[in-house]
């Protein structure tokens, strides 16, 4: 029987507008849905019921590119994989991964043509990216400098700051700085956050007055804290050794920290020696309930017992670190088999040359002046926190022995 009106047991059906039924369906495709999930994300995001054949007839009527119609030549779509295969040069995108970028720009392109032109061009990448392959490891070189305070090293340690102790605001990240070629450590110190620029610039000038002057170039990981002690080294430097050439002999240079060796290197017999087991007690007090961190009065009284005690911890492995003998490395172009502190006071026994560029009194309280009219800095709790302990009656007498 004749039906000109189209009406059927299926109800009347509203058709979305055309320009956005085609980015719906390019859209679609674009994610790789299947066909059942195509149907039923129309009837979800436009109210539109149709069928399969509907559906195969509407991106065949917009032009919608899919593996069996791409709209694209051969040759074409081989280009485009082409160009993306040279693109990675690292050779870590697979088959799978390669075809799902070319769909997102809308070509869509076989899995088995993607990896025929993989395999003629990049073999060796499905070498690479097989699971348990050997990772290409950063290379070896030998480490070299002039002398003591030609490079020191810098580096931040957080294994008992306030992400590793979950203890509330208690964090006791700790500061390193390093001699590249004695192997001596020059300051350790223990401080609420590693994080902040003000606060190292205060303990780079710490370093300067110890020292009494700073080193022809600083190494540091690429941090936020590298900011003011960047700005100090380099200013002087340019004021007390300018004739040293910038661009021959850099005053400040920021690496990845898997290439921060000489300051990277010392945290692991830290660990062993004296942070692990500072954790292990420190987190005892959480254990067994004894630290509750929502009470100020808590953290005043850990920070006032723990950061002496810390630093002092600190102190001894840097004490016992620059009087042990390191061992005998026959390729290093530095000294070896040598005690660090010795090397550090005497470096021409092992031919080094004294590379510290002397800083004046007068200098450094010209620096420190500049830094605290810019920032301040609170390196330790304040020492209102001894009064809050003993106004409270909670401890009447704490003796260290």
């Amino acid at each position: 029987m004749p039906n000109p009106q189209g009406h059927n047991q299926w109800g009347e059906k509203e058709c979305p507008e055309p320009e956005l039924l085609k980015s719906t369906l390019i859209k679609y495709a674009r994610q790789n849905l299947s066909r059942v999930d195509k149907l039923d994300r129309l009837r979800r995001d436009l109210s539109y019921d149709i069928g399969k054949t509907k559906l195969n007839e509407l991106e065949r009527e917009y032009g919608i590119p899919s593996v069996r119609r791409p709209g694209k030549t051969t040759e074409e779509i081989n280009k485009m994989v082409v160009g993306e295969i040279k693109k990675d040069t690292n050779m870590q995108r697979g088959p799978v991964a390669l075809k799902s970028l070319l769909r997102d720009q809308g070509t869509m392109v076989p899995r088995s043509t993607v990896r025929s032109l993989m395999h003629k061009l990049a073999p060796h990448g499905f070498h690479l990216r097989y699971p348990g392959s050997q990772k290409v490891k950063n290379p070896r070189v030998a480490l070299w400098a002039f002398g003591p305070y030609h490079e020191i090293s810098a580096d931040g340690h957080e294994k008992l700051n306030s992400q590793a102790l979950q203890m509330g605001e208690i964090s006791l990240a700790i500061y390193l700085y390093r001699d590249k070629w004695s192997g001596a450590i020059l300051k350790l110190s223990v401080l609420p956050d590693c994080r902040t620029a003000a606060a190292l610039g205060h303990v780079f000038l710490d370093l300067v007055a110890d020292l009494g002057g700073i080193p022809m170039q600083m190494t540091t990981d690429k941090g936020p804290e590298v900011g003011w002690q960047y700005a100090l080294q380099d200013g002087l430097r340019a004021l007390y050794a300018p004739q040293i050439k910038p661009e021959i002999y850099p005053s400040f240079v920021t690496l990845k920290s898997v290439h921060n060796t000489v300051s990277e290197s010392t945290w692991r017999f830290l660990g062993e020696q004296k942070t692990r087991t500072l954790k292990e007690v420190i987190l005892r007090g959480k254990a067994d309930h004894i630290f509750r961190p929502q009470c100020s009065f808590h953290c005043d009284l850990f920070y006032w017992v723990f950061v002496p005690l810390v630093q002092k911890e600190l102190d001894e492995f840097k004490s016992y670190w620059n009087n042990h003998k390191i061992r005998r490395q026959a390729e290093k172009r530095m000294p070896s088999e040598h005690v660090p502190l010795d090397a550090l006071e005497h470096p021409e026994v092992y031919d080094g040359i004294n590379c510290l560029i002397k800083i004046p009194k007068d200098g450094q309280d010209v620096a420190r002046e500049y830094l605290t009219g810019k920032v301040s800095s609170q390196v330790t709790p304040p020492e209102s926190a001894e009064k809050r302990v003993a106004k409270s009656g909670q401890l009447a007498r704490v003796k260290a022995t």
